[in-house]
């Protein structure tokens, strides 16, 4: 798919298209490769590229839907979690199914994640277990939801965070086999997650539309700002301060933290909700699936290098107070209205709504959707040495089911 007819440096590969509705999309963390599942329990390998995408691998490890299928960091193995309960991991080279655990949930397996040699997975019933894949074991496992576990991410190398449909977040060390915060219960379900800002904030997209914002050293610190006209289903981070948030409007949004608005569009599943996002290896192409049983690639590598300057930069509880007043809404930005074509929109605080309407300063940074679909990636030869570097470590590392 070419995502504008400027140059290559625009160019995506090409819609991959399914029978049925797929449920997760991972990229491999060192090769041009992606997999996803899908409803009816399949998994497909993809090796991507401009000229064309190839199915690498297709099989169907479970009978019913797959729901999550993710690499291991060595990019050896696929975990895979499904509606069955079950879990098993998967020699990407010959598709042989190395490790099977049939009831690894009483419940179904809604979500995950994978950290090295450490696998984290969470039921519709909302438990949470901690798995080291060396010895094929649980090592802990949690129940604070009492509803489904609808994400779950990795904070450092101790911690992570789950989100659940009973409108809470947690902060669990599976280190020290801990849960070290809970949330109180917001009003809607809590269905994505990420870190930013050095990992002290978590930032949650909700069923009604609204994005809520953890401190994560104290959760009972929230902010909530309006914004999407749907639910926020998925996330992925830009750098400390931004990220991608896909809806169930089909809209895929750029959004800042410091100021608070929406930076851009950029693309959409037409109205189709979109399910799952993920970013390839080396931040080139954004990665959707949605309802409309299709797999997009957006080129989105200029949004990373040319934010890769505010990587260090962190966003503080006075910051985020202090622009309040300078708060658009997101739903109202991405509607079609002649008279805004050139402004972006700053997300709304729903405690500031009355003083929204006062607001007449205009953020000289703010960018019109068409702006930033246009923006171009730059030479980066850093970024360039900092991918070989992890590609060598990526080689070193050894494998943790050599014994499988």
């Amino acid at each position: 798919m070419d995502t504008s007819s400027e140059g290559d440096h625009e160019l995506a590969p090409n819609d991959i298209s399914f029978n049925t509705i797929p449920f997760s999309l991972n990229f491999h963390p060192t090769e041009d490769l992606l997999v996803v599942s899908d409803a009816e329990g399949r998994l497909k390998l993809f090796k991507y590229s401009l000229d064309e995408n190839e199915v690498k691998l297709s099989l169907r490890p479970h009978q019913s839907g797959c729901r999550q299928a993710n690499f291991s960091s060595d990019g050896k193995y696929i975990f895979t979690g499904s509606s069955d309960c079950s879990m098993k991991v998967i020699d990407i080279n010959t598709g042989s199914i190395l490790y099977t655990r049939e009831e690894a949930h009483d419940y179904p397996i809604n979500c995950l994640v994978s950290k090295e040699f450490m696998v984290f997975t969470g039921d519709d019933e909302g438990t949470i277990k901690v798995w080291d894949m060396r010895q094929q074991n649980i090592v802990c496992e949690f129940q604070e939801h009492g509803d489904f576990i609808s994400d779950i991410t990795t904070i450092d190398d101790r911690h992570i965070a789950a989100t659940s449909g009973d409108g809470g977040i947690s902060i669990y060390n599976f280190v020290r086999k801990s849960m070290d915060d809970i949330s109180e219960k917001s009003d809607n379900e809590l269905l994505s997650c990420l870190s930013l800002d050095n990992d002290q904030k978590l930032v949650c997209g909700s069923q009604d539309g609204s994005i809520l914002i953890y401190d994560r050293n104290n959760l009972e610190n929230v902010k909530k700002f309006a914004g999407h006209p749907q639910s926020v289903d998925a996330l992925v981070k830009v750098n400390n301060n931004t990220f991608f948030s896909g809806s169930s409007d089909g809209i895929i949004r750029y959004i800042g933290l410091r100021p608070k608005k929406l930076l851009g569009v950029v693309g959409e599943h037409s109205t189709f909700p979109i399910e799952r996002m993920a970013i390839s290896r080396d931040n080139r192409y954004l990665g959707s699936i949605s309802h409309d049983y299709s797999l997009k690639f957006w080129n989105v590598a200029g949004f990373y290098e040319e934010d890769e300057s505010e990587d260090g930069d962190s966003v503080n509880d006075n910051e985020i107070e202090n622009d309040d007043d300078e708060i658009e809404d997101i739903e109202n930005a991405t509607k079609v209205d002649d008279d805004d074509d050139d402004s972006g929109s700053e997300m709304g605080d729903d405690d500031d709504d009355d003083n929204d309407d006062n607001e007449e300063e205009e953020e000289e940074e703010s960018s019109s959707d068409e702006d930033i679909k246009r923006k171009k990636p730059q030479q980066n030869p850093i970024k360039a040495q900092q991918t070989e570097k992890q590609k060598q470590k990526q080689n070193q590392k050894r494998s943790f089911f050599k014994d499988l």
